[in-house]
């Protein structure tokens, strides 16, 4: 008996997790202890920064943030990584 074989169109309904990366920042315990309602904390990148997505952790695109007509956010895509060893290296 033979096993069936799993074709990539079998996993188009997954879904998969999308994040946004803006900027990064690093902090002392000390000062996440005391974050609050107004307290800024530096992304260290300028708003007009290009920004990662990443599926499921890796990065896999690189791209612009955009205001669509109805004022919600996206982002436009400008780079999509051949793979996950190329997205480590940027």
């Amino acid at each position: 008996m033979t096993s069936p074989v799993l074709t990539l169109a079998a996993l188009n309904d997954v879904e998969v997790g999308v994040t946004i990366v803006v900027g990064k920042a690093r902090c002392r315990v000390s000062d996440v202890l005391t974050f609050a309602e107004g307290v800024v904390v530096p992304l260290g990148t300028s708003a007009q920064a290009p920004v990662d997505l990443h599926v499921n952790g890796v990065a896999i695109a690189r791209g612009d943030i955009v205001e669509l007509e109805d004022g919600s956010l996206a982002v436009e895509l400008r780079t999509v990584y051949a793979d996950a060893q190329t997205a480590e290296l940027t």
